[in-house]
């Protein structure tokens, strides 16, 4: 879900660096990404929602997954719909909204800090600095001093994952003189990998340690690396297939959905145990892709149509305009997603 998070930061940053803003645009931009994120979300929430009626959650099944999807009450169904107060496990991914919301919320600030802070000047050392600051988030020395830290505290271990994808496209250019002088790709390719998942090889314990968050800042340059050869690699290439162009098209609605379905085909089948587990996700997998499809068609499609003529018939208003510090950005991706996604 990072690489989502980067991959948001630096596609609704790319607009930013070439168009001047106003007020008036940027209200547009506000109305485009809220409708363009909302809309999905709801649709997917009473998706969601029908299922859990239709086919009730059984917390008592012998998964501690499981265990978590407990039946839909008012409380969970609203924190859902409004997301930036947290989420429920009616539809668990989309925990991933809540800051995606905040930091599409954010965003005019946030690229003016950095521009202010000329990050364009010193790129390493301001992505080494969010990475720094997402790895520190999770102390509970500094979860301790923030207030409302169920709230900060995540705002500072996500918002700087976000920063990383934004300082990555103000460097584009350099990005791709670098790449070019790339020899071999595949060593790139498995140190990024093996920095990837560098938390799952070495067991830190439940608790919070240096070691934790060393391991979650080496990850973090992993995530930054995927992104990176995803952008100017020869993997590049290959992500231009259509099946790859059609998953990467309908991702959100992918993602919005298919827990809820997974969910239901375990409680159908009461599977127990990781072989029947694996037999049901595949069996799934199908049904997935198939409602992905008719959720794209019926709700995300129409909401990024919706989304885009909102933006235009704001942006068209005959109002005074004054110029601020920034520029608009838009993205479908989710993923996020979210809807990078």
């Amino acid at each position: 879900m990072l690489i989502f998070f980067v991959l948001s930061g630096f596609v609704l940053t790319l607009p930013l660096l070439t168009h001047k803003q106003t007020v008036r645009s940027v209200l547009a931009y506000y109305g485009r990404r809220i409708l363009r994120l909302y809309i999905p979300v709801w649709g997917a929430v009473a998706f969601a929602l029908l299922l859990a009626v239709v086919i009730p959650r059984d917390p008592t099944m012998g998964s501690s997954w499981m265990a978590t999807h407990v039946p839909p009450t008012v409380s969970a169904v609203w924190h859902d719909l409004v997301l930036v107060l947290g989420t429920s496990n009616l539809d668990s991914p989309l925990w991933s909204l809540t800051w995606e919301v905040w930091f599409s919320l954010l965003l005019p600030v946030m690229f003016v800090l950095l521009k202010v802070a000329r990050v364009h000047d010193w790129w390493l050392g301001g992505i080494a600095l969010m990475i720094a600051l997402s790895a520190i988030s999770r102390f509970p020395a500094v979860l301790d001093a923030l207030p409302q830290a169920w709230l900060t505290g995540g705002m500072l271990q996500y918002l700087p994952v976000f920063g990383i994808g934004m300082i990555l496209a103000s460097r584009r250019d350099t990005i791709a003189e670098l790449a070019q002088r790339v020899r071999a790709w595949w060593p790139v390719v498995a140190a990024t990998l093996l920095l990837l998942i560098s938390p799952s090889l070495i067991p830190t314990g439940p608790t919070y340690t240096p070691v934790a968050a060393l391991l979650a800042a080496v990850s973090l340059v992993g995530v930054g690396g995927v992104v990176v050869l995803a952008l100017e690699s020869p993997l590049a290439k290959r992500l231009q297939s259509k099946p790859v162009q059609w998953a990467g098209t309908r991702s959100f609605s992918i993602y919005l959905i298919h827990e809820p379905i997974l969910v239901a085909a375990a409680l159908l089948t009461r599977a127990n145990g990781w072989l029947p587990w694996l037999f049901v996700a595949l069996a799934a997998i199908p049904v997935i892709l198939v409602a992905a499809e008719g959720f794209y068609r019926a709700v995300e499609r129409p909401s990024m149509l919706l989304s885009q003529r909102v933006g235009r018939a704001i942006n068209a208003k005959k109002t005074p305009s004054t110029t601020l510090g920034v520029v608009e950005g838009e993205t479908s991706v989710r993923a996020n997603p979210s809807a990078a996604r």
